[in-house]
């Protein structure tokens, strides 16, 4: 049973982060320019902040890389135990994924929420975010679709499949397999698109969820406790949720493992801890260490911040499973999966956006902030490459280091991806002009970030 709780196929990804033009003026009801930024003072930190925030940028493609990874490996040939512990870690990346959208949807949308929810603006939002997200989103289900019909056709089940089959493939193209914890609704067409079906009901709650956080937590201790709650709630929830699947109702295995990875109620708390850490950055409070006036100080704070959090998760991640005979042990250690890297991912997250720390001479790099501004479109087009794989049309040269190779291609895949299905569909849908707004402040403005899986393109 736990085994069948701890297998990871399709893990999925979220979040980009990107810093191109200077904000636009927002008319007071909500009808003007698309894409405003929060309203932040325009202060040299503030305009400096946009490299720290396009750093975020770049980590998306890590996190998207340790996914891609994941799912190629058993297609890498034998590897050593520690090795592949590691690998299966990647699926934590969606975890981050989520933390992320969160945090960059609060710091870039605070300013239409902060005063609360208008229809005007709830559903312009929406549309923003379906017209970064559901492009590609398209593109990976039709290319992983081709593969499962011709194995059906081999295995003469095309007719026998049939009604089950695309009423499944409706539901994934609408966005709703996160809900239904069953083979083929979930974890088969384009199995990795699970998160974004997660994403979609995130989005949903979001401008209430912004809104609430502006109006009822203001403060510093506030948020702590909100966030020390959030925590505590969603694993609470977890073990709810495993104790009755295996100890009440008896939930098969598969069904089992859907529900727990792939439900959005629970993997709720990750976004909401996102949401309350993107508060947080907003305040800049002086007095904390992160944000300390001090510039040598704040390094210093900031460097030791991510290197106690990435300790932390490799440690995590390289730890064992428990397998004792306490059965409330097991439950404990299968429900803190995801709720035990919510602190050190925001952490990680809140020290990057801060300032500059000793991962910023790689993440600052154009060429990594370019692979992460493609990583959503890495992570939902590379799932179809292994479906190819795995069913053999290569024969005798589907070799490790073909496969390799393989991983190589897709990321080039990604940037052709991004640069000529992504960024021009986002734009179209979005109705946006191939124009550069002026700055709102002779002196420049705060950076405009994008927000949401994989958003990350020229314009925001």
């Amino acid at each position: 049973m736990t085994d069948s709780i701890r297998k990871q196929d399709g893990t999925g990804v979220i979040t980009v982060v990107r810093v191109p033009d200077a904000p636009r003026a927002a008319p007071a009801d909500g009808s003007g320019e698309e894409g405003i930024a929060p309203v932040i003072a325009v202060t040299p930190s503030a305009v400096a902040e946009g490299g720290q925030l396009a750093a975020l940028t770049s980590l998306r493609f890590v996190a998207a890389f340790g996914v891609l990874v994941l799912h190629y490996r058993d297609l890498l040939g034998p590897m050593p135990a520690w090795l592949l512990h590691g690998i299966v870690g990647g699926q934590y990346g969606v975890t981050f994924f989520f933390i992320l959208s969160g945090f960059i949807l609060t710091y870039r949308y605070k300013g239409w929420f902060a005063g609360g929810v208008t229809d005007t603006r709830f559903w312009r939002f929406q549309r923003l975010r379906v017209a970064r997200i559901y492009p590609v989103y398209l593109v990976g289900l039709f290319l992983d679709t081709p593969w499962h019909v011709i194995d059906r056709m081999h295995a003469g089940q095309l007719a026998e499949v049939g009604p089950t089959w695309w009423a499944s493939w409706l539901l994934n193209l609408v966005g709703l397999q996160a809900w239904v914890p069953a083979v083929p609704f979930a974890m088969f067409w384009n199995t990795p698109a699970w998160s974004v079906s997660a994403e979609f009901f995130f989005y949903a709650t979001f401008p209430f969820v912004c809104a609430w956080l502006s109006a009822r937590h203001r403060t510093t201790a506030s948020l702590a406790k909100l966030f020390a709650a959030v925590l505590l709630g969603g694993l609470a929830l977890y073990v709810a949720v495993i104790y009755l699947l295996n100890f009440v109702v008896h939930v098969s295995g598969e069904a089992q493992y859907i529900f727990v990875c792939y439900n959005p109620l629970l993997r709720y708390s990750e976004f909401m801890a996102g949401c309350i850490a993107g508060q947080f950055f907003l305040q800049r409070r002086s007095w904390f260490p992160l944000f300390s006036a001090d510039a040598r100080r704040a390094r210093r704070w900031r460097d030791g911040v991510l290197a106690i959090s990435i300790l932390a998760v490799c440690l995590r991640i390289g730890s064992s499973d428990y397998t004792g005979p306490s059965q409330w042990l097991w439950l404990l250690d299968v429900a803190v999966k995801f709720p035990i890297f919510l602190v050190p991912f925001t952490a990680i997250i809140l020290a990057v956006a801060s300032g500059p720390n000793f991962l910023s001479f790689v993440l600052e790099r154009p060429w990594m902030i370019l692979l992460g501004e493609a990583s959503y479109s890495l992570y939902i087009i590379h799932w179809s490459a292994t479906t190819f794989l795995r069913m053999s049309f290569l024969g005798s040269y589907g070799t490790p280091v073909v496969h390799l190779l393989v991983i190589l291609a897709t990321v080039g895949a990604s940037l052709l991806c991004h640069r000529y299905i992504e960024v021009p569909w986002r734009d179209r849908l979005r109705g946006q002009r191939n124009s550069s707004a002026p700055s709102t402040s002779g002196a420049g403005g705060p950076p405009r970030v994008s927000t949401s899986p994989g958003e990350a393109g020229p314009r925001a």
